[in-house]
């Protein structure tokens, strides 16, 4: 009788560590994040979402400009959509030169990648809804971002996925 509350509670540990094993590389992928910060005068809202599509019937992206977006299944393996909702009095930029950097944050010295920025905007939502980014692989940790916009700040955020 002993012997078997063993090899339960052992099978139990068993399955939740498999289990959490197969939940924690999505559990970076689900985390949304939303901070806002100024570049000048420009209102910068920085978000982290799960990637979206871009192509197809039900693309949740329309291209308005800019870089090529990374495809959800193409050979950046995107796994988190990182963009910017920018604003100057406040009404949505729907033109405008916008850079966005980022570095992990685990080290000060680690070197700066510049994201191909697409201009786009929601799918069916209009101009309204324009915001400059693009889908990208983003492994678990600590990032610094710097937006400038117009060649004006830039705006800084830090975060953790």
């Amino acid at each position: 009788m002993k012997n078997r509350k063993i090899v339960r509670a052992s099978l139990f540990m068993a399955l939740a560590v498999l289990f959490a094993g197969l939940l924690s590389p999505r559990a970076a992928q689900a985390q949304n994040v939303s901070q806002t910060a100024m570049a000048a005068s420009y209102s910068v809202t920085l978000k982290v979402l799960p990637p979206e599509s871009f192509h197809g019937p039900k693309a949740e992206m329309v291209r308005d400009g800019g870089a090529e977006p990374n495809r959800l299944n193409g050979p950046a393996h995107p796994n988190h959509h990182l963009v910017a909702f920018i604003e100057a009095n406040r009404k949505p930029l729907e033109h405008g030169k916008v850079e966005i950097r980022y570095r992990s944050a685990s080290s000060k010295t680690g070197k700066w990648t510049t994201l191909p920025v697409v201009r786009m905007r929601v799918a069916g939502k209009g101009p309204g809804s324009t915001h400059f980014g693009n889908n990208v692989e983003l492994p678990a940790g600590d990032y610094e971002v710097r937006v400038t916009v117009d060649g004006k700040g830039p705006a800084t955020f830090h975060f953790s996925l």
